[in-house]
């Protein structure tokens, strides 16, 4: 690419929405500024203003011409900040009656209307996911919004981010009498001084070249948004073909709420055909292992389809499962209950690549193997990672055809009955989460006749109690501090109770308790109520027993 057909220039955040019609297309990721990055901006120009610094520099901007103007390869965090804070400002002086400044700023930065149909034209066009929100909720005067519900997670950091630049404006106009020249000072530090480099391409494909050689000099770029372009780039005069992949996959996980974990995703897909690969190594692994335009639209393509599996990995009630029946559609949700993530790349080369009958049977094996692991303690969750990745990995290749070879490739990797047994009788759990899901499958194992009350998720109709309290009174436990710590949270001090029950058990002696054990209406809780003194030595009886009951529940 000559460099006579790049055009680099110095220019302003302000000046850039108010000169160019800036669109965002499609395929980039949604708005994604957390609180942190909202306040740093406004602290840093406000530092740069208050110490008199001709300009505050804020990295480039890459775009390319596009139907609709310029899109933006790279920096439309920064262009829709700073038109959050403009919008503020327009605000302000809407507030104080000032319509004139107000709408200067509007027409100038924000909005215009489009003269033959009278519809809102914002300066900035964020994406599809973003578009009418920010429109909606931000750059629309402020009489003529119809604020909306945010839908997803970047629809809630624009509001925050709205929320943080009104508060800002409020406060810089509250520490002086001359409100109207401090915020004329920002707006016009915003437009001309708060400076980016520009750098605008004749297409897409130079400007992912151009972004990618940015990376290589050191910014800090979204991985995402690297592979992304990465992809498109190698793509060539298929790009169109990726394009529509990509956008697609977003939508999926769009869907399902789960914008923010594309990379994740991507590793997760990558790890099940390779093995596992760790975040930082990801984007060098795919450059090294994707070379060519047809490989480029492959795995646009392969990652299209995986979203699919993925959003309904992420949430189990997606109809996906129905194919599955209910057992495996309550196996994933358990696994996402014990946040079981280092399991997916496996799930995802389960559903793709097993039978109906294998899927089912693996997803019921896949319970029993993270709570084995999770109780041994023997695996960490990097070892977890690499096990399930490779084996995830020779499921892809075929060298794993069936649920039968699977748990043959695995076992010697996880803990056996004895070990788990002996491991299971003197566990604890300081997670709330994990101890009621243990206490919910033993007691479903029990064969217990309060399925309902067994499988309700909510802590607060079903409440994990702690027979010898986090913190024994004296008076009704004579038990050692050290002691009481220890055993505190051993599976066999925990018992489920119903909301109602335990409003009746507060936090007296032992024999208090026993007597709403005794007529509970979960057996393995009611059990308790057999023991006539509670301590160390009735815990250790107790977790014996639900240790044994542990090997039938979670079998290997």
């Amino acid at each position: 690419m000559p460099l006579d057909d790049i055009n680099i220039r110095l220019d302003g955040l302000g000046h850039l929405i108010a000169d160019k019609a800036i669109s965002v297309p499609t395929f980039q990721r949604a708005y994604a500024w957390e609180e942190k990055h909202v306040r740093s901006l406004f602290q840093d120009i406000g530092a740069a203003i208050r110490t008199s610094q001709k300009e505050y520099f804020l990295g480039s901007i890459v775009a390319a011409p596009s139907a609709l103007g310029t899109e933006v390869v790279d920096g439309q965090q920064r262009l829709a900040t700073a038109a959050i804070l403009l919008a503020a400002i327009r605000d302000y002086f809407t507030s104080k009656g000032d319509t004139d400044r107000a709408k200067q700023i509007e027409t100038t930065y924000l909005i215009t209307k489009d003269f033959r149909t009278q519809e809102p034209v914002p300066r900035l066009r964020l994406n599809s996911l973003d578009r009418d929100f920010f429109v909606q909720n931000v750059l629309l005067h402020p009489k003529e919004r119809k604020p909306t519900e945010p839908e997803r997670n970047s629809h809630k950091r624009i509001a925050r981010a709205a929320e943080l630049a009104a508060e800002h404006v409020r406060n810089l106009a509250a520490t002086t009498n001359t409100a109207t020249e401090v915020l004329a000072d920002w707006l016009d530090f915003v437009t001309h001084r708060a400076r980016v480099i520009w750098v605008e391409v004749p297409d897409h494909a130079n400007a992912f070249t151009i972004f990618e050689t940015l990376n290589d000099r050191g910014l800090d770029l979204a991985i995402s948004d690297l592979l992304k372009n990465f992809l498109f780039n190698l793509a060539g005069d298929r790009i169109n073909e990726a394009q529509a992949m990509w956008t697609e996959m977003i939508g999926w996980l769009v869907a399902v709420d789960a914008e923010d974990q594309i990379v994740t995703f991507i590793r997760h897909v990558w790890s099940s055909q390779y093995g596992l690969t760790r975040e930082k190594k990801l984007f060098g692994a795919i450059k090294g292992k994707i070379t060519s335009k047809q490989a480029a639209v492959d795995l646009a393509k392969k990652l299209n389809k995986a979203a699919r599996l993925y959003a309904a990995i992420l949430h189990p009630e997606h109809e996906f499962w129905n194919q599955y029946g209910a057992t495996a559609r309550a196996n994933m949700t358990t696994l996402n209950t014990l946040r079981m993530t280092q399991l997916r790349p496996m799930i995802l080369a389960i559903l793709t690549k097993f039978d109906k009958s294998s899927v089912k049977q693996s997803m019921n094996m896949l319970v029993s193997w993270a709570v084995r692991s999770l109780i041994s303690g023997e695996l960490g969750s990097s070892t977890l990672e690499d096990l399930y990745s490779e084996k995830a990995s020779d499921i892809t290749a075929d060298k794993i055809r069936d649920v039968e070879a699977l748990a043959s490739a695995a076992r010697s990797s996880l803990p056996n009955d004895i070990q788990f047994r002996e491991a299971f009788r003197t566990a604890r759990v300081s997670k709330n989460y994990l101890a009621r899901y243990y206490l919910q499958a033993l007691e479903r194992q029990t064969g217990g006749k309060q399925p309902q009350l067994v499988a309700n998720p909510n802590p607060d109709e079903v409440n994990l109690e702690h027979i010898l309290p986090q913190s024994p009174n004296a008076a009704h436990w004579s038990i050692d501090p050290d002691q009481a710590e220890a055993y505190c949270n051993r599976i066999g001090n925990l018992v489920l109770l119903t909301a109602d029950e335990n409003s009746r058990l507060g936090n007296g002696s032992f024999e208090t308790k026993r007597a709403v054990f005794k007529t509970a209406l979960l057996k393995l809780t009611a059990d308790v109520a057999k023991f006539s003194t509670w301590g160390p030595k009735q815990i250790d009886d107790r977790q014996t027993n639900l240790a044994q009951l542990a090997v039938a529940a979670w079998p290997v």
